[in-house]
């Protein structure tokens, strides 16, 4: 059932939540520094002496970058892919050190979790939107089960939005981006403002809204019209009571709204991969709306502290896409995804001289719901709908050794239960899952099932152990064990019911089972005693067990098979390095390198495609594993006369190529990405006049890059084979933007 929205937003408001982990954030020192600490279950830790592999942005460089939305951090750190699929709009595909995902399909669990003030989000869909007022974003490398639970054995993006200020301050940018190249479409305007200050000595407030407006950055070829046309809204509020010296309560909440057009589907049969040709007869639709709130409570309880942390979430969205990618009324997608998401987490921690402590207990729910309807020459419905459970307990206790040398360990149990209702997606008539018009019993034809229902739960531990060692005040090495899990579940989007029920029957449920990563990893970190050079490496190995993969094929009967199996074990070993240095006063240079070595120890379905599980599967790469990442930046800010300044900002980040698809038929090409800033301001009256340029060497990169078996054109060649620019027929390969120019004008008051 669906729940009551103002259930939710009363019990969000309500004293008796509480709130969960913090992020990181700089802490002052007094002495002009700014030390970056990282706060994870309210234990904060300064980054040279946090015993695992960060990369933080803060706001700073957030507006640098000309951040619009997260999944342009892609290119920020090593071994991390903060990509969407491109299918839907906003759906996250993150992955970090080979572990991620490729799918729109909204039952798919992710391996990198995304977490908002504190909240888990739930599905993937609509997670990765134009943003405002974000405070900073920080990019945890590794398994994070003992600190979030499921879902993050590749590591875990925390975001943190702005809180309410003791003084009145504010903010406001408008700005214009664009393609400047030949044969592309128009720009986009967006105004966003964000004003916060107190309305007594002990509730404070914060207001910010966004509103942009796409006129489509492709141009399609079918008829020479704009392509991506989008607009977006978001509002977002917050208030902060300090209720007692003791007891702070801070609520946030958020509504977006996002209307526009469908995916920008290039099709590499039709057109050169490296090309941001796009013809299609159908311009396809996104329609969505995001609420989201989070109370978030700490109580001082002498040298300990109580947080808890209250999340509502509710999305939905309806899509309509031009899967055939051609200007031939092939083959069109229309879905709808309804989803409403409750959780709260209770934490205790305690810090006392030689030992720290934290201990709570988390639960979350959520119902998703996902229809679907294939426009093929027989009209094709189904999908699925699902209640999902968890209950989590854990802890984690650090204990100095000795002066120098730290043990940690931790430990998480949690119980999970879905409950789901699944049609298969064949012709059939009009009908809705989550209306609940769909049939899941009895038989579509005489020998095919028209579905299923099934409940299963999963319960397991997920350990970790760190041991850390400060050589000095300035320097540390440490080595950690951890073991993460990532869900099992139900597949919503099944078009081959008769080798599905194959493979579950010899399973013995239609579920695909849960994915299990054990890492080890070494890391040192160090900087000078000024702290005007901050090295850290790390050296990492997963042992991934019962790989979930979702193994996508052409099919003559329903255009794309997508189907998500338990494939293979598999062994991921990589490092990765960071390094940044001021090189004079307000000029600072960064470095970072990472490798990752991804391959298939043992395959137990057959995803090369060629009918025999053997050395071809073994010698497939694992999707989503760019096998060295590396680049580089530099800020500059200088005086120029008065109070006016001059800030720059450049970063070029290199991505090898990597697999899409299991089969590697589809897969993205090496890029190069170099995004810059030149702003120009004055301090006193708080205007900043900025130019900023994304993507400026117009690499193209597709979100998914699904073979079809049909709508090819010349640049088919009727074979597929592994990293092939030619594809047998057509592909559904939807595109991010290229090249991209701005300027924007910023005022603080």
């Amino acid at each position: 059932m669906r729940y009551s929205r103002k259930v939710a937003m009363a019990a969000a408001l309500s004293i008796g939540q509480f709130a969960a982990p913090a992020l990181a954030q700089s802490d002052d020192t007094g002495d002009g520094d700014d030390v970056i600490v990282v706060t994870v279950k309210n234990e904060q830790t300064a980054l040279i002496d946090y015993p695992g592999a960060v990369t933080a942005i803060d706001q700073g460089e957030l507006q640098a970058r000309a951040i619009a939305d997260i999944s342009q951090l892609s290119y920020a750190a090593p071994n991390v892919a903060l990509d969407t699929v491109g299918t839907f709009k906003g759906v996250a595909n993150f992955s970090i050190r080979g572990l991620g995902i490729n799918s729109s399909i909204a039952s798919i669990d992710p391996a990198v979790g995304l977490i908002v003030d504190g909240v888990y989000l739930g599905i993937n869909g609509g997670t990765v939107f134009d943003t405002v007022d974000l405070a900073r974003v920080d990019i945890l490398r590794g398994p994070q089960g003992v600190a979030f639970g499921r879902n993050v054995t590749g590591g875990a993006v925390l975001v943190e939005t702005g809180d309410p200020t003791d003084e009145w301050e504010g903010h406001a940018r408008l700005a214009y981006e664009g393609p400047v190249d030949s044969g592309r479409g128009a720009g986009m305007w967006s105004a966003r403002g964000v004003v916060s200050g107190p309305l007594t000595e002990a509730v404070a407030i914060r207001v910010a809204a966004l509103h942009s407006d796409d006129a489509g950055y492709f141009k399609n070829q079918f008829d020479g019209s704009n392509f991506g046309k989008t607009e977006t809204t978001v509002l977002r509020g917050a208030i902060r009571a300090r209720l007692s010296q003791t007891f702070t309560l801070t609520t946030k909440g958020e509504y977006t709204k996002i209307i526009g057009e469908g995916a920008a589907a290039h099709n590499n049969g039709l057109f050169a991969r490296d090309s941001f040709g796009l013809s299609i007869d159908e311009r396809g639709r996104h329609d969505s709306e995001t609420g989201f709130v989070v109370a978030r409570a700490e109580l001082e309880l002498g040298e300990g502290k109580l947080t808890n942390i209250f999340g509502w979430r509710s999305y939905d969205v309806f899509t309509r896409n031009d899967i055939d990618s051609s200007p031939n009324p092939i083959f069109s997608s229309d879905t709808l995804t309804t989803q409403e998401q409750f959780s709260n987490e209770l934490l205790y921690s305690l810090d006392k001289e030689g030992w720290r402590l934290s201990t709570g207990g988390y639960w979350f729910t959520q119902d998703v719901g996902y229809d679907e309807i294939r426009n093929l020459a027989t009209p094709q419905f189904g999908g699925g709908k699902q209640t999902h459970d968890v209950f989590g307990l854990f802890g984690q206790l650090g204990f100095d050794l000795t002066e120098r040398l730290t043990l940690t360990a931790g430990l998480r149990w949690s119980r999970e239960v879905k409950d789901a209702q699944v049609t298969y997606v064949r012709p059939r008539a009009e009908c809705s899952v989550i209306a609940g018009t769909c049939p899941i019993t009895g038989l579509r034809v005489p020998g095919e099932n028209n579905g299923f229902a099934d409940k299963r739960a999963w319960e397991n531990w997920s350990p970790k152990l760190v041991a850390s060692y400060a050589a000095s005040d300035n320097a540390q090495v440490y080595a950690s064990w951890a073991r993460g899990y990532r869900s099992g579940g139900y597949n919503f989007r099944i078009t081959q019911p008769a080798s599905f029920e194959e493979v579950a029957a010899a399973l013995g449920s239609p579920a695909y089972d849960e994915e299990r990563v054990d890492t080890f990893e070494l890391g040192a970190k160090w900087q000078s005693p000024d702290r005007a050079v901050f090295v850290q490496g790390a050296l990492f190995r997963s042992e991934v067990d019962n790989m979930q993969r979702e193994v996508v094929v052409s099919s003559p009967t329903s255009g794309l098979a997508q189907s998500v199996y338990n494939t293979a074990d598999a062994r991921i070993t990589g490092f990765e390095g960071e390094v940044t240095v001021r090189a004079a006063p307000g000029f600072d240079l960064a470095a970072n390198v990472g490798f990752t070595d991804a391959d298939y120890v043992r395959v137990f379905y057959d995803i090369s495609g060629d009918g025999m599980i053997d050395a071809a599967d073994l010698a497939l790469e694992l999707p989503r594993a760019p096998r060295w990442t590396y680049g580089g930046s530099l800020s500059y800010e200088a005086d120029l006369w008065g109070d006016k300044f001059v800030r720059a900002f450049a970063t070029f980040q290199h991505r090898d190529r990597f697999a899409y698809s299991d089969n590697n038929f589809g897969y993205n090409d090496a890029a190069d990405r170099v995004d810059a800033s030149l702003a120009f301001g004055c301090r006193t009256c708080g205007i900043t006049l900025s130019l900023f340029g994304r993507n400026l060497l117009d690499e193209v990169q597709f979100g998914a890059d699904a073979g079809l078996p049909f709508s090819g054109g010349p640049f088919s060649d009727g074979d597929n084979r592994p990293f092939d620019p030619s594809p047998a027929q057509g592909t559904f390969s939807p595109m991010a933007k290229g090249r991209v120019l701005g300027v924007a004008l910023d005022a603080e008051f």
